[in-house]
């Protein structure tokens, strides 16, 4: 685990102290886990010039000059956190008591401050205090069951995470109420063979529903491990945690990405060379899609920490979903430092920008230039001053990109400050906040003046009617200061309405998502990646295909393939499957592309099985002599057994985690690793009751399951969720598929039937149903 210590405090005109790092420490047992290191933000006050029109267009506000923004009351500055003020956490908009919305904000002394906006007087409860993390985390918020003041009006509680890069050892995941008393207290379990844990929560709290209808958070941590918790009593909800295997600095993105009516997270994170649970990990770090049980839909690796967090809308081509994030600085002088990415959602690139700074704050989307479509802003930071850019959605061309004189640390928003119909964008600086013409990137006022800001500003619709602007941040003293501004005859509903970006990551609940989802049930089912569903495809040696919690995307009994089919492997980022015959031949239906087979060509021995790699780009064909035929883009062949003497046949072939590896099963339970593929030490019986027939990873542990046909199951550094060995069965077992978190599994049987362990849902089978052959595999995901 790489630490941070701070560097002290500048003399004369002090500002934050951030951090600086030193040496790592010992090296770990799983991928070394590292917290990042802030740079030393300087603040120069200045000048700020005339006012320009803006953008030249008549409008209710046709122009905005300094004199446009009014300050109406200011908190602070705080004396009870001097030396450790407010920085990264964002003011963020709530409903506290009946008193209207209120600003809510913390600090890096545990302080968590909430004023009325429309007096600047502090919430009955209001200040709390964690009991000493830091928290740079920005509030989230969300009604709970039973909040509800007089008139039926529903309350908002507080979620925030605590701890930081610089005091990593304490914190964690914590709710409050609406009057500040505490809801819970939510710790991270590390795993056990991390030598150096770390329990702070640096990232916000996304709100989003996960599992059932009410409001749940996740962030991911400065440990190892991402946490999804029900948001009424902080417990960690069903598949979770997810092992991010580094620190996660990144606020997740919530979106209903495939129209399935069920909400996805687009999370970046930090990735250390290393080896954990089955998975070779580079320098570097990350963007992640996961579903909401804790698994990995997709994920693309890039060279530099993804410490961004992700904005989700329709602006690539055609209006189709997008997701855009910055990256880091932790590696310096690597290819993706100063980059900004734009993805679909099925983490393919589609664009790539480089910048002139580092990317580590978060962009918005936002309709800047009164097209209707959405762009793309990101502020960047070259250690002195910053840019602001503004990049088209769709192509990745730069709009315009406009200097402004602090360094841009947090993140930019934006509103349609004059009612013109287009959005005008406030950067958060080390000297004020900047706020520029959308159309042309002009000055146009300067809020804060005299204070340094590492986090973004709120726009809200205030109780009177008209625009208000809250900056919070820090003095040359290193003292918290909250300042709200108005600007008089402006239209506070128009300004966050459409195509707005007016708080860190869109609005309270951190969502990090505008407009342009699908709408449900537009998306074909069969272009939905595997992995966004929970259940498994069967298919029968005629090749009939028989789906359970899974789309029918076809079969292949009226094929051209060669019975008997041997086996089925969906496709976990793309959707869709893929089954092969005995021969080679291999078809692919709905989203899985076909990479090619074997088709008319010699083979010694026949096929007995096929495994996806776990991007979706391809696919192995296994023999039962041994042999092993890569397919993808681009093929990753590991070696096979085709000049080693068997004493078994080949009976299957399976995926490590990460797709560097697969592991060989034969029929007496010998096990063959290539690639980054590990044996446990663990063995099998000298005597088994009856041949094994399958070898499923468990990707949470980087270990595996054998099955037997007679239902016995043997798990090698996987949990035991139970068997059928002891049961008699109509038909023998043919197969097993696995959930993501290693909780569960389904056994299948030749007719048919399914057994469902553990945390593995049962969705059905085709026990009770007659076949015209019987099933001989399975291919299966549940978060």
């Amino acid at each position: 685990m790489r630490v941070a210590s701070t560097g002290g405090m500048a003399v004369g005109a002090a500002l934050l102290a951030l951090l600086t790092t030193v040496p790592p420490l010992g090296a770990m047992p799983l991928a070394a886990m590292r917290v990042r290191a802030l740079p030393l933000a300087a603040m120069r006050v200045r000048a700020v010039p005339p006012g320009a029109l803006h953008g030249g267009q008549a409008g209710p506000l046709a122009a905005l000059t300094q004199t446009s923004f009014v300050k109406e009351w200011q908190q602070g500055p705080f004396t009870q956190d001097q030396g450790a003020p407010i920085a990264e956490s964002s003011p963020i908009v709530a409903t506290l008591d009946g008193q209207g919305p209120s600003v809510v904000v913390g600090d890096r002394s545990g302080y968590l401050y909430a004023f009325h906006i429309s007096n600047g007087s502090a919430v009955t409860g209001w200040p709390v205090n964690d009991g000493g993390p830091p928290i740079d985390s920005t509030p989230s918020v969300a009604a709970l069951e039973g909040s509800v003041m007089a008139g039926g009006s529903a309350l908002d509680s507080v979620f925030v995470g605590a701890g930081n890069a610089e005091y990593p050892d304490k914190g964690g995941y914590m709710g409050f109420g609406p009057n500040g008393s505490p809801l819970w207290d939510t710790k991270i379990v590390d795993p056990g063979t991390d030598a150096h844990p770390a329990y702070g929560v640096q990232a916000s709290l996304t709100v989003a529903d996960l599992q059932g209808g009410a409001p749940d958070v996740f962030a991911g941590s400065l440990d190892q491990e991402s946490y999804a918790l029900d948001a009424a009593n902080g417990s960690a909800l069903s598949g979770w945690p997810f092992f991010s295997a580094d620190s996660v600095f990144s606020t997740a993105a919530a979106a209903d990405l495939y129209g399935t009516s069920q909400t996805e997270l687009v999370v970046g994170g930090a990735s250390t060379k290393g080896f954990a649970l089955g998975q070779i990990y580079a320098a570097g770090g990350h963007l992640r899609i996961l579903d909401s049980r804790g698994g990995l839909i997709c994920s693309h690796a890039v060279d530099q920490e993804v410490d961004s967090s992700p904005a989700v809308g329709g602006f690539l081509p055609g209006g189709a979903v997008g997701i855009v994030v910055g990256t880091g600085s932790y590696y310096p002088g690597t290819s993706d430092t100063n980059v900004l990415d734009a993805f679909n959602s099925t983490c393919g690139l589609v664009w790539s920008g480089t910048l002139d700074g580092f990317t580590g704050s978060s962009p918005a989307l936002a309709d800047v230039q009164d097209n209707g479509t959405l762009d793309v802003v990101e502020g960047t930071d070259n250690g002195i001053t910053g840019d602001v850019w503004v990049l088209d959605g769709a192509t990745g061309a730069v709009i315009w990109h406009s200097f402004v004189d602090g360094r841009v640390l947090g993140s930019v928003v934006t509103a349609d400050l004059t009612g013109d119909g287009y959005q005008d964008i406030l950067v958060p600086t080390t000297q004020g906040v900047e706020v520029l013409d959308g159309m042309n990137g002009i000055e146009v006022g300067l809020l804060g003046k005299g204070l340094g800001f590492q986090n973004s500003p709120l726009v809200t619709d205030d109780p009177n009617g008209t625009i208000g602007i809250t900056v919070a941040g820090y003095n040359g003293n290193n003292e918290g200061v909250v300042q709200h501004y108005e600007i008089p005859g402006s239209n506070g509903g128009e300004a966050v309405g459409a195509g707005s970006w007016p708080m860190f990551h869109h609005d309270p609940q951190l969502t990090g998502t505008t407009s342009g989802l699908p709408t449900p049930g537009t998306v074909s089912p069969c272009s939905v990646p595997a992995e966004a569903n929970a259940g498994y495809d069967l298919v029968a040696a005629d090749g009939g295909v028989f789906t359970f919690g899974q789309p029918f995307c076809g079969s292949a009994e009226a094929s051209k393939l060669a019975p008997p089919v041997v086996g089925i492997a969906m496709s976990p980022g793309t959707g869709g499957y893929w089954v092969a015959d005995a021969e080679g031949g291999v078809l692919n239906f709905g989203g899985a592309q076909l990479y090619g087979s074997m088709t008319g060509k010699h083979i010694n021995s026949p096929m007995v099985g096929i495994a996806a790699r776990p991007n979706g780009l391809g696919y192995w064909l296994v023999s039962a002599d041994g042999g092993v035929f890569a397919f993808g883009a681009p093929a990753t062949y590991f070696g096979s057994l085709v000049s080693r003497h068997l004493t078994a046949p080949i009976v299957g072939i399976a995926s490590t985690p990460d797709g560097n590896g697969y592991w060989l099963v034969a029929s007496n339970g010998e096990v063959f690793a290539f690639g980054d593929a590990n044996l446990p030490r663990s063995t099998l019986p000298k005597h088994l009751n009856a041949p094994i027939v399958s070898l499923t990873p468990d990707v949470a542990t980087g270990g595996y399951w054998l099955t037997g046909a007679d239902g016995g199951v043997f798990n090698f550094n996987a949990p035991f969720e139970g068997s059928m060995g002891s049961t008699k069965l109509n038909e023998h077992i043919v197969g097993m598929a696995s959930t993501a978190d290693g909780g569960g599994y389904w056994l299948v049987a030749a007719d048919g039937g399914v057994f469902a362990f553990g945390d593995a849902p049962f969705v059905g089978s085709m026990a009770s149903r007659r076949l015209n052959n019987r099933v001989v595999s399975v291919s299966g995901y549940c978060g």
